[in-house]
């Protein structure tokens, strides 16, 4: 744009230039050399020279660096012949006479080429926007030999007399050998100065020069030789060159110098200080020379311009020696600055060695100083072939702009070394390079990329989702891991594609949980939240989400986070409070089963009592039989309370499985319906387990029941054992479990199945689906309590509609299948008499004294306790007396183990008759009966006391 505005006013320039030239003409054709056309003959000259001087203006505002003296100094040389003018039309067109040859006009018209020289022999080397002290010497020197000549040659012999027709024609060709030799020296410089730039301002400068001396060489010669008045066509060749002069300033323009020939202050060549130093010392011997030429009169003046010359030329030198020792320091400053540099810092010649380097570079290369490399090609220091892959590059790169950067990777001395270089070209010939070594940076590099691929290997392949996604419920998320296909079964583009609207596929129950994480992360919180997504495919699944807020572009909070699939945790959470719940119900079973036991005996006992007094009266026995019948079936239902919470007492063998499911199968298909099969399937080879067989008969039985009543429109019933391996992995999916060797029954039906939240109860006492009247609820709670007791367990698999299946695992042992015991025959109730001494403990009152009456009304002495410490000071009392301790086993204080331990010291004779409703493993380790403890379970009736009694007084004494 600014081109085009410069090329419009050229344009209108050269207009207006026509313009001036066709009014010359037009004056020359019109007026003549009459007074009028004198008069607008040198106005349109005068014009002419404004106009350069507005364009030299305008160039100086435009320039920099040494630029900007230099259109000062061609503007002071339009301004000088404009004001020589000036003064030739006040002589010419208002006082109507020829000009005095010593006046100041034609001094100042001899004057103007002075500002040319000036312009020419500016400092090129500092090329300084400044007219500063050098400067002005130098002016000064150029001004006092310009005056010399023009005093000594021409002034002096006006002063002498008249100058004759050869002496002005001789001061014309003076003149433009003055105007030759600038010409010539401004085409010197071309081929001197250095940078493109300036190159180009001295090239246009010679070509005006010769075009300047060339135009105004006719109108000089024809007025010093004929005298010829203005109004002629000669008045045009004065104003041509100030209207070209105007067209090059307005046309000009300042070229953006090379990097290089600025970052460095460069050293003169040898042969330019010497060039320097010889000028500096003509203009006092140019000066002499003329001044000795002069007549003894004018000898003051002479040598008052030669004392100036040689105190100019004098100080001239004082201010280079000060200038080169600022020099010489800067560049020792830089020379010490680039020895320090971390960088290494090369110059190269055009021949290809190496003029300068760093320690830096030298130590980079692998030498021990930077004079080991001076003066080597750069072709013996590394490898040339290291620059082929961008020699190409390169060479266009110092072609078209003059410089270059890349990275190469070096081979010198040995070493690889990968490099980041940059490379700029000199104006003189060869390069400057600034290499650093970027072997730190290539490893740091490295590692990161092998540490974001680690990560991504392990964001790819973990089982998580990694995100990152907007705060908010309608955030939008802008990346999410692969592993979202995997686990919600969309892709990233299809998750990515409906991110704002990603609470859709959380379960409608679970938004609040997640509304309000997000706006505890609105608060610059952690978002967690656990909760439950609706997966493509339609199924549920739980997931843990946690995503730390970390500030995003513009200050737009993110989150970041990972999601975790958590369902099967969730699922094994669920079986571990199911566990829980099952325990803490097993305990309250328990201890309500052994107060009712209490209960149930002293009901029992009495009832008993009854039906033997009330022989004679019919009604009274049968609402005593009525009576015990409740007892029983409330007995049974308590037996199966503490199966459920494992608070019996089992006597445990080794038993073969298959045995007793072979030996139940005939009485389990009595039970079947018509439209039931049963099928029974058996392992080989089975393993024992070592077990109470009426509770694992018991077992059986209750499955398989309870398969039946899971049928009534019939269906397949199978019961199969077989021996299972449960390792870690099972054991992890199930929280209970220890890894090892089992035997399996399992009890298969394709009945109507259960629903997730019945499978979460069935184990529970009372809990049961089936109508009113069709069972107690407590079948499967004393399954899940014998095989629990048992050290096994169970488990469920079942779904609505397609069937149940119940796993029973039970330990496996190593030992031989015990033979069962021949069961003895009793002796009768009758017979369960004796005449021993009892010490009965028991803190239930109504007990004591039920169990007092049965003992003494077999002739027993019987001697009571309502707890330990009474039972300590009888047992003293009596001694020896006492044969038998029956104690309850659960009571105030000590237990009864703990007070047959301490009567037993004291009377190793006495035998010990433990009772209770349940054991708590005071005297049976996780329910088994420890060898040679008997034991009495409530409730028990009066026949059954007497029998056992009787048997643990006729039984051997053991070691207890």
């Amino acid at each position: 744009m600014k081109e085009g505005a410069d090329f419009r006013v050229s344009r209108k320039l050269s207009i207006f230039a026509a313009f001036i030239v066709g009014l010359h003409v037009c004056e020359v054709l019109i007026l003549g050399t009459s007074r009028l056309g004198s008069l607008v003959a040198n106005s349109l000259q005068m014009v002419a020279c404004a106009t350069a001087v507005v364009a030299t203006i305008g160039a100086s505002r435009r320039a920099q660096g040494l630029c900007r003296p230099f259109w000062v100094l061609v503007t002071a040389a339009m301004a000088t012949w404009g004001v020589a003018n000036l003064g030739w039309m006040y002589y010419e067109n208002w006082l109507h006479q020829p000009v005095p040859l010593l006046s100041l006009t034609r001094m100042l018209f001899d004057m103007q080429g002075v500002f040319f020289a000036i312009a020419l022999f500016l400092d090129k080397d500092r090329d300084s926007p400044r007219f500063d002290v050098e400067a002005l010497l130098d002016s000064m020197q150029i001004a006092i030999v310009f005056f010399s000549a023009f005093f000594g040659m021409y002034y002096v012999q006006l002063l002498r007399g008249p100058l004759t027709a050869d002496a002005e024609t001789f001061m014309a060709w003076s003149y433009q050998a003055i105007n030759m030799s600038l010409t010539a020296t401004s085409a010197f410089l071309v081929l001197y100065v250095r940078g493109q730039r300036l190159r180009r301002l001295y090239g246009e400068m010679t070509i005006f020069l010769l075009f300047y001396t060339i135009v105004t060489g006719v109108p000089n010669y024809v007025q010093s030789a004929w005298d010829v008045q203005t109004g002629t066509w000669y008045d045009i060749f004065w104003s041509v060159p100030f209207l070209v002069c105007a067209i090059w300033a307005s046309r000009w323009k300042e070229v953006p110098e090379e990097e290089s020939e600025n970052h460095m202050i460069r050293a003169k060549r040898p042969g330019v200080v010497v060039a320097r130093n010889l000028a500096l010392a003509l203009p006092p011997l140019i000066v002499l020379g003329l001044v000795a030429q002069l007549g003894a009169e004018w000898r003051g003046i002479g040598y008052f311009l030669v004392g100036v010359s040689i105190t100019c030329y004098v100080a001239r030198l004082s201010v280079i020696q000060y200038r080169e020792g600022q020099t010489a320091a800067m560049m020792h400053r830089q020379a010490v600055a680039m020895d320090s540099a971390m960088d290494g810092i090369a110059i190269i010649s055009s021949l290809g060695e190496y003029k300068y380097v760093n320690q830096a570079f030298a130590r980079m290369m692998g030498y021990g100083s930077a004079d080991e490399v001076v003066g080597s090609s750069w072709q013996e220091v590394s490898n040339p072939r290291d620059l082929e892959a961008v020699r190409g590059e390169m060479d266009a790169a110092l072609a078209e702009r003059g410089k270059w950067s890349g990275t190469v990777t070096v081979h010198a001395k040995g070493r690889t070394i990968p490099l980041e270089v940059g490379i700029t070209k000199l104006p003189e010939g060869g390069v400057v390079t600034v290499s650093r070594d970027i072997s730190d940076r290539r490893r740091a590099e490295l590692s990161r990329a092998e540490a974001e691929a680690k990560y991504q290997t392990l964001v790819e392949q973990v089982a998580a989702i990694s995100y990152i996604a907007e705060v908010g419920v309608n955030g939008e998320w802008i990346y999410i891991s692969p592993q979202v296909e995997m686990m919600f079964g969309f892709t990233a583009d299809e998750w990515l594609t409906g991110s704002r609207d990603w609470m859709k596929y959380v379960h409608p129950d679970d938004h609040p949980v997640v509304e309000a994480a997000e706006e505890a992360s609105k608060r610059g919180e952690r978002f967690q939240a656990e909760y439950r997504v609706i997966r493509k495919d339609g199924r549920v699944i739980w997931v843990s989400d946690t995503a730390v807020v970390v500030p995003g572009s513009d200050s737009h909070p993110l989150m970041e986070g990972i999601i975790l699939d958590i369902t099967d945790r969730k699922a094994l959470e669920g079986q571990l409070q199911q566990a829980r719940r099952m325990e803490a119900v097993g305990r309250l079973a328990g201890g309500i089963a052994h107060d009712f036991n209490n209960l149930l005996t002293i009901i029992k006992g009495y009832t008993e009592l009854g039906l033997t007094r009330a022989k004679n009266y019919p009604d009274v026995r049968a609402d005593l039989e009525r009576i015990e019948d409740a007892s029983e079936r409330a007995a049974g239902l308590v037996r199966q309370l503490l199966a459920f919470s494992r608070r019996q007492v089992l006597q445990p063998k080794v038993l073969d499985l298959n045995a007793i499911v072979e030996g139940l199968d005939k009485l389990l298909r009595r039970l079947m319906d018509e439209d039931i099969s049963m099928k029974t399937v058996v392992g080989r080879d089975l393993g024992r387990i070592k077990a109470d067989p009426g509770q694992i008969e018991q077992v059986i039985m209750n499955l398989v029941v309870n398969a039946r009543d899971a049928m009534p429109d019939g269906g397949r019933l199978t019961v199969e054992t077989e021996n299972v391996e449960l390792d870690s992995v099972y054991a992890r999916d199930h929280v209970t479990v220890r890894p090892g060797h089992y035997v399996m029954l399992a009890v298969s039906d394709t009945g109507v199945g259960m629903s997730g939240e019945t499978i979460a109860h069935i184990f529970e006492p009372f809990y049961t689906t089936k109508e009113s009247g069709r069972g107690t609820g407590l079948g499967l709670s004393t399954v899940y309590g014998i095989v629990k007791q048992s050290g096994g367990y169970i488990w469920v698999y079942s779904e609505v509609g397609l069937g149940t299946t119940f796993k029973v695992y039970l330990p496996r042992v190593d030992e031989a299948v015990e033979s069962a015991a021949v069961a003895k025959v009793g002796s009768g109730r009758e017979r369960a008499v004796g005449n021993e001494t009892i010490l009965l403990v028991e803190d239930e009152p109504q007990l004591r004294e039920l169990t007092r009456e049965v003992l003494t009304s077999r002739g027993y002495s019987v001697v009571e306790a309502k707890d330990p410490e009474e039972a300590e000071r009888l047992a003293a009392e009596y001694g020896a007396r006492i044969q038998l301790l029956l104690t309850d086993v659960i009571m105030p204080g000590i237990s009864g183990r703990e007070l047959a331990k301490k009567l037993s010291a004291k009377n190793p004779g006495m035998r010990i008759l433990y009772m209770s409703g349940y054991t708590y493993n005071v005297i049976a380790q996780n329910g088994t009966l420890e060898r040679g403890v008997a034991f009495l379970q409530k409730p028990f009736a009066p026949g059954v006391l007497a029998e056992k009694v009787r048997e643990v007084l006729d039984a051997v004494v053991s070691a207890r």
